[in-house]
């Protein structure tokens, strides 16, 4: 925490933003991103909720901020283990998969991205967001097209940010809260409950970055 009580100089403003941020963050990491509020950010600042909005216009400023460093890790994560792979489709599938089960934080923020995090924000911050999310894409699909040449990069695009989109959905269900999991305890083996109660989020999206590559594959392979 810093040393002052009210930030003038621009290196005090920087550092304050920053325990912000990670006030943010670690509230997200351990509540959930849905259920942390500006106030809850704010007294773990210490601050009152008015002093912080001179930081950041609204909650979901926050988190779109922290989306964009979640983007820039996860891209130079996955570009770095991309570099290790030499078996093809099936190494791309596992670290693709493995980069986001990795990230709880980064999944939940893609979750909530385009349901709230978007709706309540000034035009500056939704564009360093999209910015931050289109460039972390780019440079992992300039790392998927040049291990799998014999795909389009178009096809490539479309494989990775599927792949975001599917991880959105598949961490929420692959982290349910108490109630739901006090649902699947009590349904057991029925109704297929079993299925969706023991969902692994690695193998479902590895699976599926399989199974959708292949699918890119058919379609360029297909006469015009």
């Amino acid at each position: 925490m810093s040393g002052f009580v009210r930030a003038r100089r621009p290196e005090q403003k920087e550092q304050r933003a920053t325990e912000i941020l990670d006030a943010a963050r670690e509230l997200a990491i351990r509540d959930g991103v849905g259920l942390v509020s500006l106030a809850a950010i704010a007294a773990e600042v210490g601050l009152h909720k008015s002093a912080l909005l001179k930081y950041f216009g609204t909650r979901e400023e926050i988190f779109l901020r922290l989306s964009e460093a979640e983007w820039s890790t996860w891209a130079d994560a996955v570009i770095k283990d991309l570099d290790g792979v030499r078996d093809g489709a099936a190494g791309l599938a596992d670290v693709l998969a493995r980069s986001m089960a990795d990230r709880p934080l980064f999944c939940q923020l893609l979750t909530h991205s385009s349901l709230t995090l978007e709706r309540n924000v000034s035009l500056d911050a939704l564009r360093r967001s999209k910015v931050a999310a289109i460039g972390g894409t780019e440079a992992v699909v300039d790392v998927v097209h040049r291990l799998l040449p014999d795909v389009p990069r178009e096809s490539c695009f479309e494989l990775v940010a599927a792949t975001a989109l599917i991880a959105a959905g598949l961490w929420q269900s692959a982290h349910p809260p108490p109630v739901v999991l006090a649902l699947y305890a009590e349904q057991g083996a029925s109704n297929g409950f079993a299925r969706i109660a023991r969902i692994d989020l690695f193998s479902e999206l590895s699976r599926f970055v399989r199974v959708f590559l292949a699918g890119l594959r058919c379609e360029a392979d297909r006469p015009e």
